[in-house]
């Protein structure tokens, strides 16, 4: 579970930037549905939110956000296996300014992940440990590293790497509690200048750091209005464990389908467009020789309930292929209690369909969460989201991201929260210049 994101000096995003779900406790409402509590030894941890949207007019920095986050886990867990030494870091920092552009980019996140969190056997028994992990960086390299752990409910420095800038080389301070002897000078020396240390140790098998690693490769995952409308995740799940909870889930939604199919067929050539070009078309008939197609199909009920009539996929609706296509990614939501993070998410599903899904979200026992970006204003006045749920983002006076909770206004009980987003009340909306 994430429970806090700051990011510095990355894209649109100048100044530090905190993006927190820790439930707030100054509001009451909705606590028991919105939020959760995490089995951990720390007695003054917050309640989880359960999800968050967060508002502003195009090009804000909305999506920056998304993006930040998205940057950050392909940094943990894929740039130091598909790079090399000397290599440039591909990201952006706020080039609005030259005083940022000579300055480093910042990320930081608290987040709580269990202890052996590959071993599901009995995964209600095991507690939840806190870690607040950050790293500084450059195009050319990394200059700071840090991790602090709370396994007992006390900090644990378990190590800290910093850049010297004079001897050009990386110091490391090893804390008492971080484990594997001489073994750290292997992993520390194994450890590139563009790479991260937590990377580079648990690819050397380091097992303390494994939870770490696993939380960035497992619980986060993040999608854009093209992932989500990508079938092959959900085809793989109908393929693995069958139509029912996908059949469910869409049922849930008011979707008028009572069964999905994979129709399997042998590969025919005039399957193949017309307009295909002819030595490209040749090859694929070479290569599909023999080969088994797959057609899915959608089982809707007759108008007098009788049969069931089959549609392929390409007879549906965009917005039934969507939902299919989303549905893997929420079954694995709920079902593994990932932090899924969607940017735009009202580009791809109904505002309806985004509604249920977050009452779903709220009822459910699990402890996943939903961060979504959106446009969608009319969930601002559903009273399904408590005011530390919904968070802003505008521009300054330099061009920058700002972003800021609805919690930081004062709101009456029962404000029309959409109407006054809409006049311009909280900021983050289209500002248009008229004309003399």
């Amino acid at each position: 579970m994430l429970l806090r994101f700051t990011v510095e000096n990355f894209r649109s995003i100048a100044e530090k930037q905190t993006f927190d779900l820790g439930a707030s406790r100054y509001f009451k409402e909705m606590l028991e549905t919105n939020s959760f509590s995490v089995k951990t030894n720390e007695r003054n941890l917050p309640r989880v939110l359960r999800s968050a949207g967060i508002y502003g007019a195009n090009a804000s920095g909305k999506s920056t956000l998304a993006l930040s986050l998205a940057f950050v886990r392909w940094f943990v867990v894929e740039f130091f296996k598909h790079s090399q030494a000397g290599e440039t870091i591909p990201f952006d920092p706020f080039r609005l300014s030259s005083f940022f552009i000579e300055e480093d980019t910042v990320f930081e996140l608290i987040f709580l992940e269990k202890s052996r969190p590959e071993n599901e056997t009995d995964p209600d028994a095991q507690e939840f440990i806190r870690y607040q992990y950050g790293f500084r960086l450059n195009r050319r390299r990394v200059t700071e590293e840090w991790l602090i752990a709370y396994p007992h409910a006390r900090p644990q420095r378990w190590f800290h790497r910093r850049f010297d800038s004079e001897k050009n080389i990386d110091r490391y301070q090893w804390g008492p509690a971080f484990r594997g002897g001489r073994l750290r000078e292997v992993w520390k020396n194994q450890t590139r200048d563009n790479a991260l240390f937590l990377s580079t140790a648990v690819q050397l098998n380091n097992e303390q750091l494994k939870p770490v690693f696993f939380w960035f490769s497992k619980r986060l995952v993040l999608l854009n209005a093209r992932s989500i409308s990508e079938p092959f995740p959900a085809i793989s799940r109908l393929e693995s464990e069958g139509a029912d909870k996908i059949r469910s889930f869409l049922k849930d939604l008011d979707l008028s389908i009572d069964g999905i199919r994979i129709v399997r067929h042998p590969f025919s050539p005039e399957e193949i467009p017309d307009h295909f070009p002819a030595e490209p078309r040749e090859k694929m008939v070479r290569d599909m020789a023999g080969k088994e197609m797959k057609d899915l199909e959608f089982l809707h009920p007759s108008a007098d309930g009788k049969d069931l009539v089959p549609f392929r996929i390409d007879d549906e609706s965009d917005g039934t292929r969507n939902l299919f296509s989303f549905s893997a990614h929420w079954l694995n939501m709920l079902e593994k209690d990932q932090i899924l993070v969607i940017d735009e998410i009202d580009t791809s599903l109904h505002p309806l369909v985004v509604r249920r899904l977050i009452e779903l979200l709220h009822q459910s026992r699990c402890k996943a969460q939903l961060i979504f970006t959106t446009h969608d204003s009319s969930l601002l006045s559903s009273g399904i989201l408590r005011r530390d749920q919904i968070w802003f983002v505008e521009k300054n006076r330099g061009q920058a991201t700002v972003l800021y909770p609805l919690s930081d206004f004062s709101v009456q009980k029962e404000e029309a929260l959409e109407k006054r987003y809409l006049s311009g009340r909280y900021g983050a909306v289209p500002f248009f210049r008229t004309s003399d």
